[in-house]
């Protein structure tokens, strides 16, 4: 949950955004629009009549337009697509489709059905480039080392910090742990694949140029870690409320003024507090300038590491801080970054080349799809 400057009452726990390499790769709306665009012209599409469904039950409003749903999405003997003669299953297709419209189903809503006829292509185009890419790594005799799976499981893993995040998402994704090693798997032999065929390399020369290209990149702000006691002043009180609270706030203040270690304030916190922090002692963790509202982030980083702030009053409440650490800005030098600098050039490379490979593998393959018009 990430602390704004317009929803600091509504939470008060900032913590960073972790951009996560999904192994189970998801779906924006710029991928959505282009994909038709994408789907190889010598692909044949064997159009399927829809079923007739007796006893349906009618939707009484299936999109803004009133245009009729797709017809469901049925496959061949079992099948979305034939690669080379390999039957892709159609319950892959259906997993990945019904991730992609949870959303909407959450909602109760119907997919919109050009956004429909878009996921659908997406998917299959995907599943497609996959049956593609495992028949080349069978033909090269790709294979992949369990070690290195299991590594590349353990640091993907490790992204979430904690076993409760990690099993929040794959809940969230409907994932298992086996779904996120065989995705895994599927890229290694994909990165394995490319290196065997001459891949696109990355030099140090080119991460050093990168580095020295993006230095505004690199850049880290002015940060404090704080804690916070917040006393919530009710919507619409009265003066004389608004001064009830500023006299509890008063009191805990000197409270904490008497004996300001980290312990004592936390335990403050945990007593008073009615911000989300308080469980946490009201820890806010790192935040940097500007991201919380005007009258909070000026009195925090005005203060001294170890200060208690009189009370604080913004319109959530009235607020008493404590400075834990600080962190003066600084620019990340060349050794700290060129690791993370050379995965994302190599990741670069690596859909460079997926795509060129794809493209060559689509020119000489017979594929079938099995999607109803």
């Amino acid at each position: 949950m990430r602390i704004t400057s317009l929803m600091l009452g509504a939470s008060m726990l900032l913590s960073a955004s972790v951009s996560l390499a999904d192994p189970a790769p998801k779906l924006n709306l710029k991928t959505i629009k282009t994909a038709k665009k994408g789907l190889n012209p010598k692909v044949k599409r064997i159009a399927q009549k829809p079923a007739t469904q007796t006893g349906a039950k009618r939707v009484s409003k299936v999109t803004k337009s009133n245009e009729p749903p797709l017809p469901p999405v049925k496959g061949k003997n079992g099948d979305i697509a034939s690669v080379n003669g390999q039957g892709i299953k159609l319950t892959e297709f259906q997993n990945k489709y019904d991730r992609f419209t949870q959303t909407f189903k959450a909602r109760k809503r119907p997919v919109p059905r050009k956004i429909d006829a878009r996921y659908r292509d997406s998917i299959v185009k995907r599943l497609v480039e996959e049956a593609l890419i495992a028949q080349e790594a069978e033909r090269v005799k790709i294979s992949i080392d369990p070690v290195m799976l299991k590594k590349e499981f353990d640091q993907y893993k490790a992204m979430f910090k904690t076993d409760e995040r990690f099993n929040s998402y794959l809940k969230n994704a409907k994932l298992t742990e086996d779904g996120v090693k065989a995705n895994l798997s599927k890229n290694l032999k994909l990165r394995n694949l490319l290196e065997k065929l001459g891949g696109k390399k990355v030099t140090d020369k080119q991460v050093q140029k990168y580095f020295d290209d993006n230095q505004a990149k690199y850049k880290v702000r002015e940060q404090v870690r704080a804690r916070h006691i917040l006393l919530k002043t009710p919507k619409g009180a009265t003066p004389a409320q608004i001064a009830e609270v500023k006299a509890k706030a008063d009191k805990i203040a000197a409270e904490a003024k008497k004996n300001s270690s980290d312990d004592a304030f936390a335990a403050l916190a945990k007593k008073h507090s009615e911000g989300p922090t308080a469980p946490r002692g009201g820890d806010l963790s790192f935040f940097a300038r500007n991201r919380m509202v005007k009258e909070f982030d000026q009195a925090a980083f005005s203060m001294k590491i170890g200060q208690v702030s009189d009370p604080v009053k913004t319109r959530f409440g009235w607020h008493i801080i404590r400075v834990v650490e600080r962190k003066e800005p600084r620019t990340r030098p060349f050794d700290e970054v060129k690791e993370s600098i050379s995965r994302t050039l190599k990741n670069r490379a690596n859909r460079t080349a997926r795509q060129d490979l794809i493209e060559k593998l689509k020119a000489k393959a017979k594929v079938e799809i099995y999607l109803p018009k």
